[in-house]
């Protein structure tokens, strides 16, 4: 039977049987291989249920890897989509040269979407935890019954990268895995939003009426943490003497001029045609692997769900918050945006719009809520405040950003 438990002091088990990897179904196919000496290791979610009551022994890949491994293929999906990014796909361009947008890469605004949303990111997950397995157990082959499609085309092309029999059907291409794309990109729907003619009213001042001085803008999630701030917002306008202007964000539709309206028609027709010139291309497909392990069949609809959906809504927050800033005249921004690409492209706009950001965090980051130094324009500061608090870290640094003098923080 082949020894689960790896030598001491080697990460290589001193074995050369076979293994079972289990995904469900009937327990005879795990039992029969088991009685020709192959051990079974059941998959991340896989169904055990059937192996328990048939008293087949097995352990759980997250068993065989441990926490450590696991860890790993997270990372190796985050890392992944960050290296993606930068792969030559184009005339020797990367992805992040071929989305250029008001002096930056518009792929900044989309880091969140493209680790959580779309399928590149999980393809590298499942071939990274194949791969570790096949490491960690060093079989000689391998039996998968009860994988679904995706996960069993992975581990085959994971067998075949080790040198590894697989006993399964390998088609030459498996089908697209589900992505996040929209019906109909949101220039669309922007097209019809507006009167041609309509022209966004400034909201009233949330405190400071009657001051001359251009306002602090404060871009806030919604009402919820207008409400929140608003303390805040006192305060800034008192020390700035000043007026501070609050916007959500189902306000900002109204900064949606004739002028976004054609900016945003302008990329949507930028990244249609840059959609036409990827896809099928062999940089492209070449990009879609990890380890020897290729997924570009099963990560096909990701391009689509980057440059047909989430791109333009994201030039769209972009230009609206443009407009914005300059028709305010704003001196400073404070953004209270949860969404990790929604505040990205805020701050995008603000160094577009040349004006100073501060980004305000009210809860706790998401996990890979992270600033890279890397990572596009850069807000002045980024600060943790929560109602309640002392509101004069924050009220400092916008005077600061008020007057150009907050450094990167």
């Amino acid at each position: 039977m082949l020894d689960l438990v790896a030598r001491e002091g080697s990460s290589t088990p001193e074995t050369t049987g076979g293994l079972v990897i289990w995904g469900g179904g009937p327990a005879r196919a795990a039992r029969g291989r088991l009685r020709e000496g192959a051990a079974v290791v059941s998959w991340p979610g896989a169904d055990v249920s059937r192996l328990q009551r048939a008293g087949v022994p097995f352990r759980a890949v997250e068993s065989l890897l441990g926490a450590e491994g696991l860890a790993a293929a997270d990372g190796a999906a985050r890392g992944w989509a960050r290296v993606w990014g930068r792969l030559p796909l184009l005339d020797g361009k990367s992805f992040r040269e071929l989305v250029p947008w008001r002096g930056s890469s518009l792929l900044w605004n989309a880091s969140t979407f493209l680790v959580e949303k779309t399928a590149g990111p999980r393809c590298a997950r499942m071939a990274d935890l194949a791969l570790r397995l096949l490491e960690t157990t060093a079989p000689s082959e391998v039996d998968a019954p009860g994988l679904g499609p995706a996960e069993a085309l992975l581990l085959g092309r994971a067998c075949r990268a080790r040198g590894v029999l697989f006993h399964g059907p390998v088609p030459a291409s498996g089908r697209p895995l589900a992505t996040a794309v929209p019906r109909g990109g949101p220039w669309r729907r922007l097209a019809v939003l507006l009167a041609p003619s309509a022209a966004p009213p400034l909201p009233s001042p949330a405190a400071g009426v009657g001051l001359t001085a251009p306002p602090v803008v404060v871009l806030v999630a919604g009402a919820e943490e207008g409400r929140a701030v608003a303390p805040l917002l006192r305060a800034i306008s008192a020390d700035l003497w000043r007026s501070v202007v609050p916007v959500t964000l189902a306000e900002l539709s109204r900064w949606e001029t004739r002028r976004v309206h054609r900016a945003v028609s302008e990329a949507g027709a930028f990244l249609r045609a840059l959609f036409g010139r990827l896809r099928g291309t062999p940089g492209l497909a070449e990009s879609y692997s990890h380890r020897g392990v290729g997924f570009a069949d099963l990560a096909a609809r990701d391009l689509e769900a980057l440059l047909l959906g989430h791109l333009p809504g994201a030039v769209r927050w972009i230009e609206a918050a443009v407009e914005l800033f300059t028709s305010t005249g704003a001196a400073a921004v404070l953004l209270a945006v949860p969404g990790p690409d929604e505040r990205r492209a805020f701050v995008h706009a603000c160094a577009a719009s040349g004006v100073g950001t501060i980004v305000l965090r009210l809860g706790a980051p998401a996990e890979g809520d992270t600033t890279r130094a890397d990572g596009g324009p850069q807000p002045l500061a980024a600060l943790d405040w929560r109602p309640g608090e002392d509101p004069e870290p924050v009220v400092a640094r916008l005077r600061e950003a008020v007057h150009g003098r907050v450094g990167a923080g």
